[in-house]
């Protein structure tokens, strides 16, 4: 009996310090789980897409115009760069609005000297200047087309008046007292002299301020001379003179650029059949070879030119058939030599006088 208590006794101390070992925490403590954390994923930085701005009228006074912004166009497209477009005006030329484009063009907008000012605030941009007087280039700015051979033109409109010329009787209508007159004049006279020796040129030279109204005078004063064929200096009154002339049933050369489309309406001007044909500038040509060299980073300290040297000045495209084709090779025979340097006008380009 006193066996079975005492194993009784001790069964029961076992049971009790089993129980309180499991209170005490015998047992392994729990390995506490870290809390995850969220980690901000690094977001690539955007590249800006690079683009183009051409500042330019809309629509284009001149096909040069026409031309040289077909050809900023295409040259941005061939880049990849989106073209913005904006109008002409000094304020989109403030070096805070520019923005970062590849190219900065401006075409006929007549901001040359705004042009100069933005390009020296920002010579990280590339400039491009076509048809901008007053316009001087720099290391990040190219001028293209601010100027042109007048000699060439006139010796061009010379060729046509002459070559085409019935009677042997060429009017002029000039500028008096400038050395642009000068230059246009002798100019003309010389290639009237080149393809017809044996035609009498009869010269009117106005004041350089002459109007529309003095043109129309001049025009009805050669018209005494009995002229078949007749050119004129550029400007209110040469081209006055011109469309007179033209409806008197004169055959008309253009010194210049446009007066089929200005003077002449396009086409739809009275004397229009009696245009023989007139001069034309392609910056297009220029662009295409100049764009690509300047903004791999050669520099052009001079302004680029028309001329035919460099393929700028050409014909226009002969408005009636006036000149036929084998008239028009012939010309443009005459042209590749004055380009290759085989062939002289005969005055100097600067000043107009006669070697």
């Amino acid at each position: 009996m006193k066996t079975a208590f005492v194993n009784f006794r001790m069964i029961f101390v076992l049971l009790l310090a089993a129980l309180l070992a499991g209170c005490s925490g015998g047992a392994a403590p729990a390995t506490p789980t870290a809390t995850p954390t969220t980690q901000p994923v690094p977001t690539a930085t955007a590249t800006p897409e690079p683009f183009a701005v051409l500042m330019a009228p809309d629509p284009a006074p001149s096909a040069a115009v026409e031309l040289a912004v077909r050809a900023v166009g295409e040259f941005a497209a061939q880049q990849g760069w989106d073209l913005r477009r904006v109008s002409p005006g000094a304020e989109a030329l403030g070096a805070d609005r520019l923005g970062g484009p590849r190219l900065f063009a401006s075409v006929g907008s007549g901001l040359g000297e705004a042009i100069i000012a933005a390009a020296q605030a920002r010579t990280d941009i590339k400039f491009l200047a076509v048809g901008e007087t007053g316009a001087a280039p720099s290391a990040n700015l190219l001028v293209v087309g601010s100027d042109f051979r007048r000699d060439q033109a006139a010796f061009m409109a010379g060729l046509l008046a002459g070559i085409e010329n019935r009677n042997d009787y060429v009017g002029w209508i000039g500028e008096d007292g400038t050395v642009r007159g000068t230059i246009y004049y002798n100019g003309f006279k010389h290639g009237i002299r080149y393809i017809c020796p044996r035609c009498r040129l009869f010269n009117l030279a106005l004041p350089a301020a002459a109007d529309a109204g003095q043109g129309m005078s001049a025009a009805g004063s050669l018209l005494t001379n009995y002229i078949d064929t007749a050119s004129a200096v550029p400007g209110p009154a040469g081209d006055a003179a011109l469309a007179d002339l033209a409806k008197n049933g004169v055959r008309v050369a253009g010194a210049g650029p446009d007066i089929y489309r200005t003077v002449f309406s396009g086409g739809s001007g009275a004397g229009v059949k009696n245009v023989l044909g007139e001069i034309a500038f392609r910056p297009d040509l220029l662009l295409a070879d100049l764009l690509p060299r300047f903004l791999a980073g050669e520099t052009f300290a001079e302004p680029v030119s028309y001329s035919l040297a460099n393929g700028g000045i050409e014909y226009a495209a002969f408005p009636n058939d006036w000149i036929s084709a084998a008239r028009q090779a012939y010309l443009q025979k005459i042209l590749d030599e004055l380009a290759a340097g085989r062939l002289d006008i005969g005055i100097d380009p600067l000043t107009g006088d006669e070697r």
